[in-house]
């Protein structure tokens, strides 16, 4: 009896490990470049409305990945080799429906209201979760003055909530090496944030 509890509690927990799949920090990133750029001067701005609250703190998250990348920001527009823009929507909510096999277990006095009369029995059927979810999408661009395309980056995520701050440090980092990059296809990193440091790390994801 102790054994199957122990094995019950082992697969439980790897259930709930599972259904945290949908995890903020794991991106999707795609990219591409129309030509090798070296950095240089550039104007910020964004199409993305709404963000007059949170503008200015991204807006410094994405000025120290870009100046890391070779890239100084101008403030005047003209004197820009680049204009660079980003766009951060949200959108959501969304709703996902999953099937996963559940212990039918009457010893618990269990889920499903004691089937086969309180003795404890290797059972198994299909129960079903409905968890709702926002998805997240940074785009930044970068243009010539004559407005040519020079690259862009794209950044995407899954989120249980819709605060624009929780996740937007993530996808930047998430971003970062891809930019003036060409992915050659979707790449799924995962981000992870040291506490201590408040640094954020991209690497591969096997999502």
């Amino acid at each position: 009896m102790i054994k199957k509890i122990s094995i019950l509690f082992s697969f439980l927990m790897l259930l709930l490990q599972g259904c945290s799949a949908l995890d903020s920090r794991v991106v999707a990133v795609d990219s591409y470049s129309t030509m090798q750029a070296y950095g240089g001067t550039y104007y910020l701005s964004t199409n993305t409305p709404g963000l007059q609250l949170q503008q200015q703190s991204f807006e410094v998250i994405l000025q120290n990945m870009l100046q890391n990348k070779g890239y100084t920001r101008t403030f005047n527009q003209k004197n820009a080799l680049y204009n660079i823009v980003y766009n951060y929507k949200i959108k959501g909510p969304y709703t996902s429906i999953e099937s996963y096999p559940a212990p039918v277990n009457p010893w618990w006095n269990g889920p499903y209201g004691g089937i086969y009369n309180g003795f404890y029995g290797d059972m198994w059927m299909n129960s079903i979760s409905a968890s709702t979810y926002f998805v997240k999408r940074l785009e930044l661009s970068a243009f010539t003055k004559n407005n040519s395309a020079v690259w862009q980056v794209v950044g995407s995520l899954k989120s249980d909530n819709s605060d624009p701050r929780s996740s937007f440090p993530y996808l930047v980092s998430a971003i970062s090496n891809y930019v003036n990059a060409n992915s050659n296809q979707v790449v799924y990193l995962n981000v992870e944030e040291n506490s201590q440091t408040g640094q954020y790390t991209a690497t591969p994801s096997m999502w």
